[in-house]
C-alpha cells in the first residue's frame, strides 16, 4: 500500500477569499467588469446580510460583489501551505454574471473579475512551484440564460436548439418547434426551477465533443495545463451515463485525474473504475453532524459510516472528500456552537477514510448561517481568528499527514456493536504492523468506559495504545481485547506504542507481503 503524503483540500470561493495586488477594495470594484446594472458593490469589511427592509437587503445576493480574485489567492499561497493544505479547490472561475459563477456565459475564458486567463496561469504556475494541486469546478448541468448557446437555441439555430429542452408554457410538455417566435414564449428546463440556469441536454449531438471528447475541449484543455482534476457540480443531475462516457473518454490520456462528483446524497454506486473517482461525502457529513446535533442516534450513525464506506469501496472512499462545511451549507460554528462538539466533528473529518476539505476560514473559526451568510469575505485580521480552532486544525493535519493508517487504512466500524454508549468508534488499519488507529468519539455526558474487541491481526498482546489527541487511556492489549476510557464529550485517537526499551513489537520481519 502506498504511503504517499495524503491530501488536504482547501476550498476557495474566489470572490470572497482575497483581493490581489495591486488593488484594494475601492480600486478593484471600480473596474469595468463591476459596472453593471443590478450589481451591489461592497467593501471587504461590510456584512453579507443586511438589515431587513433595507435597500441592500433587497439586492440579489448572487449579484453582490466584494472583489476577490485569483491574484488574491496567489498572494496567500504561503498562508495556505503553512496551514498544511496540499490542494486548492475553486468554485467556478469561468465568465458569468453572478458572484458564484455557476451560471457561465462562456467556458472559453476565466472571468475578468478574477483576473482572466493570465491570473489563472500565474496561479497555476505558483502552485506548481510549491507542489500544490488545483481542482476546478465543472458546472456542466446548466449555463446562464444569457449564454450564447442558449440565446442561439431560442432563435432555433442548429445545433444549439437541440442542446436545451423547451416546454409548453401552459402544459409544461416538451415542444420540438424551431420557430423563434414559439421558442421566445416557451418555458424551458432549468436547474431547480432557477430560470437563470438553463439545463443542458448533455447527450445532444456535438455537445460532449465541446465539453470533454475533442482535443482542446473544456475538461481536456485545463487537464493539459496541469490541473489535478475536476469537481462536477450537481453530480446526480448530469447523470451516471454521462459520467461513464466522460470517464471512458478521459481515462487513457489522464489516468490520474481526479473526477469527483458533488453528491448531496448516498454516494454508493457513483464511484468506481467507470464512474466518478470519488464524491463530496455529504452522506458521511450527515452521519457525523446528525449525531452531534442529536438528530440521529449513535448506533445509526456508526452504521451509516460503514454503509458509506462499503458503498463507495475502499479506494473510492479514500478518494472522496470529507467535508463539514461548504459554500452551500451553514458553517460548522453556526451548526455546532459548542467547541466540544466541533472538536468531535473535526476529529471525525480527519480520521475517517477520505480527503479532508477545509472551507475557507473554517480554520480560524469563521461563522455564518446558510447561503449567502456562509460566503462572507475571508477574515484576514489575525486578532479576530480563533487561535484554539486554528491550532487544532494544524495538529490534526500534522497527525493525518504523518500516519499511514489515517491516510490509507481500511475502516472497521465498531460503534454499532456497543450497547448503551453515545460514541462513534472505529479502527483504521493498513494490514501492516504499527499502522493502526483506534478512534473513539464520545458525545456522552459521562466518560466512555468499555472493553473493545479489536479485529486487527497486528494489535499484539501486551501492546499499549496511546491517545495522541486527548486524555483517553487504554489497558494493555490481551487476546485482541482492551479496555478504554475516554472523558465525556471528548475524542481519542489511540495509536500503537512500541513502549518497551528492550523489545520490539513491530519487527521488520512481521511485515506482510
Amino acid at each position: 500500500m502506498s504511503h504517499a503524503k495524503p491530501q488536504v483540500v482547501y476550498q476557495i470561493f474566489p470572490e470572497r477569499f482575497a483581493i490581489g495586488r495591486p488593488h484594494d477594495s475601492r480600486s478593484k470594484l471600480a473596474l469595468p467588469a463591476y459596472q453593471k446594472p443590478g450589481y451591489s458593490l461592497r467593501a471587504w469589511h461590510e456584512p453579507v446580510l443586511r438589515e431587513p427592509g433595507s435597500r441592500e437587503a433587497a439586492a440579489d445576493p448572487g449579484l453582490s460583489f466584494y472583489g476577490g480574485d485569483l491574484q488574491g489567492v496567489t498572494d496567500h499561497l504561503a498562508y495556505l501551505q503553512d496551514l498544511g493544505a496540499t490542494t486548492l479547490y475553486f468554485t467556478p472561475v469561468f465568465e458569468a454574471p453572478s458572484n458564484h459563477k455557476y451560471d457561465a456565459v462562456s467556458f472559453d475564458r476565466v472571468d475578468p473579475m478574477f483576473g482572466g486567463d493570465a491570473a489563472f496561469a500565474t496561479l497555476l504556475s505558483a502552485t506548481r512551484e510549491r507542489g500544490m494541486g488545483v481542482v476546478l469546478d465543472a458546472a456542466l448541468n446548466h449555463v446562464s440564460f444569457n449564454h450564447p448557446w442558449f440565446l442561439a437555441a431560442r432563435r432555433g439555430e442548429s445545433p444549439y436548439r437541440d442542446w436545451f429542452t423547451f416546454l409548453d408554457p401552459k402544459s409544461h410538455a416538451e415542444i420540438h418547434s424551431r420557430d423563434p417566435a414559439v421558442l421566445a414564449e416557451a418555458d424551458y428546463l432549468c436547474w431547480w426551477g432557477h430560470r437563470y440556469m438553463a439545463e443542458l441536454r448533455l447527450d445532444a449531438p456535438g455537445l460532449e465533443d465541446l465539453l470533454y471528447r475533442a482535443p482542446g475541449s473544456l475538461l481536456r484543455r485545463f487537464l493539459d495545463q496541469g490541473i489535478q482534476g475536476w469537481r462536477f457540480d450537481t453530480g446526480q443531475d448530469i447523470g451516471l451515463p454521462f459520467v461513464q462516457r466522460m470517464r471512458a473518454s478521459l481515462q487513457a490520456a489522464y489516468p490520474k485525474a481526479e473526477l469527483l462528483g458533488e453528491l448531496m446524497n448516498y454516494g454508493g454506486g457513483w464511484v468506481g473504475d467507470d464512474r466518478f473517482t470519488g464524491v463530496m461525502n455529504y452522506y458521511q457529513r450527515s452521519a457525523v453532524l446528525g449525531w452531534l446535533s442529536g438528530d440521529v442516534g449513535a448506533r445509526q450513525s456508526n452504521a451509516a459510516l460503514r454503509d458509506g464506506y462499503v458503498g463507495c469501496g475502499h479506494e473510492g472512499s479514500l478518494s472522496s472528500w470529507n467535508m463539514l462545511a461548504s459554500h452551500d451549507t451553514p458553517r460548522l460554528k453556526h451548526l455546532l456552537p459548542d467547541w466540544a462538539d466541533r472538536r468531535l466533528a473535526l476529529v471525525a473529518q480527519f480520521t475517517l477514510p477520505g480527503i479532508p476539505v477545509i472551507y475557507y476560514g473554517e480554520e480560524n473559526g469563521m461563522d455564518g448561517a446558510g447561503d449567502p451568510d456562509c460566503r462572507r469575505p475571508m477574515e484576514w485580521d489575525p486578532s479576530k481568528w480563533d487561535g484554539t480552532t486554528r491550532e487544532f486544525y494544524r495538529m490534526l493535519i500534522a497527525l493525518r499527514q504523518g500516519n499511514p493508517a489515517l491516510g490509507q487504512g481500511r475502516l472497521t466500524v465498531l460503534g454499532d456493536r456497543l450497547d448503551g454508549t453515545d460514541a462513534l468508534v472505529f479502527l483504521r488499519h493498513t494490514g501492516q504492523p504499527g499502522e493502526t488507529a483506534l478512534v473513539v468519539l464520545n458525545r456522552g455526558d459521562r466518560a466512555f468506559d468499555g472493553s473493545l474487541l479489536l479485529p486487527d491481526p497486528h494489535l499484539y498482546s501486551g501492546l499499549r495504545l496511546r491517545d495522541v489527541v486527548g486524555d483517553g487511556s487504554a489497558e494493555l492489549l490481551m487476546g485482541g481485547q482492551t479496555r478504554v476510557k475516554v472523558p465525556a464529550r471528548t475524542a481519542a485517537v489511540f495509536l500503537p506504542d512500541d513502549h518497551l526499551p528492550n523489545f520490539r513489537y513491530f519487527k521488520p520481519r512481521n511485515r506482510w507481503a
